[in-house]
């Protein structure tokens, strides 16, 4: 049962990989109100949830192991730093050869150590501060009763996604953050935990998963995100993309749900689990590559595009990137001494 729910696993951190790219070609389109800018909404607010199911996955996986927070860091950051070092040099010498460099070695490195040099990278920068506390909030987790679990949850719901909404729309409130110290409950690290004790729920206490209800729940989300981006930006004259938060109440929810229904129909695809493992172990290269290819293709695609409707655009551009970005990845990945790093 337990290997059934591994390869669910694999099937949820292929399909959250396409939904990065579905999130990005979709966000060429929402910066600008046009006859197309309803599109570009829907589809970017139903792939909402591909982040938030990375850090769910990493909780499943994580925090219900035995280690030591040393032997942790010396495994977790041996797969972050490689990888997070070859894509910013990869990323810092595209750069320098359209003319757009950081002027030198020194000030590339510099650049490099600051943070992101390409706006998709920050998601490897931000792991590193997660995996810095996972083997402190292992502990927590499996030192926690359900009744811990539920109330962590709660608090994070509260503090790190209900407080922003209200803020935001109430800025006379204050910086109750600083005030109340709320920091530890902050950040997209609670996802972490959240996905250890969803992923628990239905391996572990084998509570049933409708895949009615999380469907609708799902599709729901998905709506509400849209219609609520919609009516802001109705509202400020301009797009505004305060809802597409990964930590949107709403946002939330759905990813709760995307993760159960995908990990649940993996399960169920024992038969391919070869396939969807080698999947897997390609997505943390073609996360890094799409946004290169999906630049170096725009030069075909961009003058066939060009006045055609984004309802069919969007996913036809997404699955041909995130396949395009698959095959050097894969190829790449058949010579194990690049694996690190790919």
């Amino acid at each position: 049962m337990l290997k059934d729910f591994s390869v669910g696993l694999d099937f949820a951190r292929v399909i959250a990989c396409l939904m990065v790219v579905f999130l990005h070609v979709s966000a060429a389109g929402i910066g600008v109100f046009d006859e197309n800018w309803m599109y570009s909404n829907i589809y970017d607010s139903f792939v909402r949830s591909c982040v938030p199911i990375f850090l769910m996955i990493s909780g499943a996986l994580l925090l219900c192991r035995k280690q030591s927070a040393l032997d942790f860091y010396k495994k977790r950051f041996l797969r972050i730093f490689p990888p997070l070092l070859f894509w910013s040099i990869f990323y810092v010498s595209w750069k320098a050869s359209m003319g757009v460099g950081y002027g030198g070695v020194l000030a590339s490195v510099g650049a490099i150590f600051k943070g992101p040099v390409y706006y998709h990278l920050w998601y490897l920068y931000a792991l590193v501060g997660i995996y810095l506390f996972v083997p402190f909030m292992s502990k927590i987790y499996m030192g926690s009763s359900g009744v811990d679990k539920k109330l962590y949850i709660s608090i994070w719901f509260v503090v790190a996604c209900i407080m922003p909404t209200v803020l935001y729309f109430y800025p006379e409130f204050g910086d109750l953050f600083s005030v109340y110290g709320l920091s530890s409950f902050v950040g997209l690290a609670g996802y972490v935990f959240l996905g250890a004790y969803v992923f628990d729920s239905f391996t572990v206490q084998q509570a049933p998963v409708s895949i009615k209800v999380e469907s609708m729940i799902f599709v729901a989300c998905g709506i509400l995100t849209a219609a609520f981006t919609h009516g802001l930006s109705i509202s400020d004259g301009s797009p505004n993309q305060f809802f597409y938060s990964y930590l949107s109440p709403v946002v939330v929810f759905g990813s709760v749900s995307a993760f159960k229904l995908l990990v649940v129909f993996g399960s169920r695809m024992s038969a391919c689990s070869k396939i969807l493992n080698t999947l897997s172990g390609c997505t943390l290269g073609i996360y890094c590559i799409h946004v290169f290819v999906m630049n170096r293709f725009s030069l075909v695609y961009g003058p066939v595009i060009e006045g055609q409707s984004l309802i069919w655009v969007i996913p036809a551009l997404s699955v041909s990137i995130f396949l395009l970005s698959l095959i050097p990845i894969y190829v790449l990945r058949m010579f194990r001494p690049l694996r690190p790093i790919i």
